[in-house]
């Protein structure tokens, strides 16, 4: 007698799509639909092993032109998490209606074996017949996506040659009244006080400053489910676009041309003009239209969270390019400083960084590891990093920002540090890639992956303050106590040591120890001493370190480079923050023209 075969369970994902966010509130929708149906189709198959997840991914008020979706990402890291091996939608085109985004997903799936099942729709992706129905498919979603994206399009055109917006928010000093424009006289007002102070003052800042200090708002703007928007301190953003935009003299703007509109304009056809022409004067040749080769831009972000721009200045004729912090809203309302550094010297040091990173094994590994790369698989990929790292070295200047922005899905500035953060799907593709032709990355597969590596690089590159900023703070006389003898000879003889090694650097470890008459491991602690931070260094010298410092301690320690390690490991308060003209007055308390 045979034994019953026993069926293995098959973990069912249900992702349900819905394109707009209509009646999403109400308790049974078209999601909640499509998950019955889908449920009702498991439940059929139970006797196959088949058994549906607690687990819902609904995607309400998303198109399925694209597939940045938070529902589909969470199924795509559970998928690579193992929890999942069939996928049950209700028609293909929940998924996608992207023929290209529909490829691309299927060869996630056959890498990891997934199935996918559409309940309206009886095909199978295990064979040849069951791809290409599902492609024929795929191809007329994506035609019907196509037609009503241009039927949208046509009408949006025909409106604006009527002189009509097409929906959306009335502009800042206008509303809608029986579905056309009339102008809202108090917000006009304002209008026309931002295009009267941009042509006296002749810049858009002095603009943007000359509103702050009037205190204007935007305006209340009551949206279709009830709530308000509006209403806070305009922004730089607000009155730039207010200056650009033609409404104000009575036009609507097109695809490529503007139309006569029927609504009333709040400014004259001259001031119109005048404005026009000082803001295309005033508007900046970007870095980028420069040519230049600098590859962070779009990728930098500082400490505080500002995004970091690509800036130039114009030196006798000659341009050098900065990363600059953008001046947030909120940056100037706390009077931070902008962080600035030299663009070609940043540069260097994140290709430098990245290259060693993908030359050290060890660290390559650990990465490798977080995507889930183990066995086999890890120590090939592992083995390839030094190839990697010699082909990123010789990838042509004008290819590496494209190759960045792939492998890179940030860097984060500090005042002590640079910080890699590695995009580990793109990472395992750059190691497979054979360097034919330029390394283009695959952002539909993105949020497949949420893995991440970050690279910490102590380095400073930047600075908050311009002005010259002096460490050591001055020692109070009621705190100088008699310096430490043994702790001052000691760094005597570290300064001697590495004097000896300047003047001696044809010498390897072992000859320069053996010439100032010390151990090679004791010659090498006493060069170490000579990276103390300048307030330990200083503490020793007015004895006033910890009293558990002496010279045993300082002596076979294995020094960092860090500061702030340093004065952890011996017992040092952290200093407080450096004197400069900047921060003499506290927050909000800078001085005024009365004194």
């Amino acid at each position: 007698m045979t034994e019953p075969s026993i069926i293995a369970p098959k973990r069912c994902g249900i992702y349900t799509r819905k394109s707009t966010n209509s009646r999403l509130e109400h308790e049974v929708n078209s999601l909640t639909t499509q998950h019955e149906i889908c449920s009702a189709y498991i439940s059929s198959q139970r006797y196959r092993g088949w058994m549906a997840l607690p687990r819902r991914y609904d995607d309400g008020g998303h198109s399925g032109s694209g597939i940045e979706r938070p529902a589909l990402a969470a199924l795509m890291h559970d998928i690579e998490a193992g929890e999942i091996d069939t996928v049950v939608v209700y028609k293909i085109d929940r998924l996608t209606r992207s023929l290209a985004d529909f490829v691309r997903l299927v060869e996630i799936f056959d890498r990891r074996g997934i199935g996918l099942v559409s309940v309206s729709q009886a095909f199978d992706t295990s064979d040849s017949m069951g791809r290409m129905i599902l492609n024929v498919l795929l191809t007329f979603s994506q035609f019907e996506r196509e037609l009503i994206a241009e039927r949208v399009r046509d009408s949006i055109r025909t409106r604006k040659r009527h002189g009509r917006m097409h929906g959306g928010l009335a502009p800042f000093g206008y509303e809608y009244r029986g579905g056309e424009l009339e102008i809202v006289e108090a917000e006009a007002e304002i209008v026309r006080f931002i295009y009267e102070a941009f042509l006296r003052l002749g810049t858009f800042t002095a603009a943007m400053t000359a509103v702050r200090e009037a205190g204007f708002c935007t305006s209340l703007k009551s949206l279709r489910n009830g709530s308000v928007r509006g209403g806070r301190p305009m922004s730089a953003g607000s009155v730039y676009n207010i200056l650009q935009n033609p409404i104000y003299v009575g036009e609507i703007r097109g695809h490529d041309r503007t139309w006569p509109g029927r609504h009333k304009p709040i400014i004259d056809r001259t001031t119109w003009d005048a404005t026009s022409l000082l803001a295309k004067a005033r508007k900046r040749k970007g870095p980028a239209s420069l040519g230049t080769d600098h590859f962070l831009a779009g990728l930098l972000w500082d400490d505080l969270g500002r995004h970091m721009l690509l800036d130039a200045n114009w030196i006798d004729g000659k341009p050098y390019h900065f990363y600059i912090s953008s001046n947030a809203q909120w940056s100037q309302a706390e009077y931070r400083r902008a962080y600035r550094t030299r663009a070609d010297r940043l540069d260097a040091v994140v290709l430098a960084s990245a290259e060693a990173f993908l030359a050290d094994r060890g660290e390559l590994r650990t990465a490798l590891k977080t995507h889930g790369l183990f066995g086999d698989d890890l120590d090939r990929h592992a083995m390839w990093g030094k190839r990697a790292s010699e082909r990123l070295a010789g990838v042509p200047a004008e290819q590496r920002s494209q190759l960045f922005f792939a492998l890179l899905e940030g860097v984060e500035i500090s005042a002590g540090a640079v910080t890699l953060h590695v995009r580990l799907i793109e990472l395992v593709r750059f190691l497979e890639w054979e360097g034919q032709g330029a390394f283009v990355g695959r952002p539909a597969d993105w949020p497949t992956s949420k893995a991440r590596h970050a690279i910490k690089v102590p380095v400073s590159v930047i600075s908050p303050e311009r002005w010259p900023v002096f460490t050591v703070q001055p020692c109070e006389p009621s705190s100088r106590r008699k310096p430490n003898k043994q702790l001052t000879l000691l760094l005597r003889s570290a300064r001697a040591a590495q004097q000896f090694m300047e003047k001696n650097r044809d010498l390897e470890l072992a000859g320069l120890a053996k010439g100032f008459g010390r151990s090679p491991g004791y010659f090498s602690r006493l060069i170490r001493l000579n990276y103390l931070a300048p307030d330990i260094l200083t503490a020793i010298a007015d004895g006033t370190q910890p009293p558990g410092l002496d010279r045993s301690t300082l002596a076979s320690a294995h020094i960092p480079l860090d500061w702030a390690v340093q004065r952890r490991m011996f017992g040092f308060p952290e200093p407080r923050r450096p004197v400069s003209p900047r921060n003499l007055f506290g927050r909000g308390m800078w001085p005024t023209s009365d004194g």
